[in-house]
């Protein structure tokens, strides 16, 4: 299958399938439909959003500590 042909099936799928759900649970960033999710819900988007986290080294997280300090010890 070509990627324009991919495309295009992706593209004719309905809102209310099960791939277009997961990606919607995923995306949700509305507190207030948050609160109405429910476990499993929760549980998708989560695990979505802790995959794509940045993860920083611990030398990067020393240098912004470092500069916190010292932001805070010159007020």
């Amino acid at each position: 299958m070509s990627w324009n042909e991919f495309c295009s099936l992706l593209q004719g799928l309905g809102p209310e399938t099960p791939l277009a759900r997961t990606v919607q649970i995923r995306l949700e960033t509305d507190k207030e439909v948050l609160k109405n999710f429910t476990s499993s819900q929760h549980k998708i988007r989560n695990k979505w959003r802790s995959r794509n986290i940045k993860h920083y080294s611990d030398e990067d997280m020393n240098t912004v500590l470092a500069e916190f300090q010292n932001f805070f010890a010159n007020l």
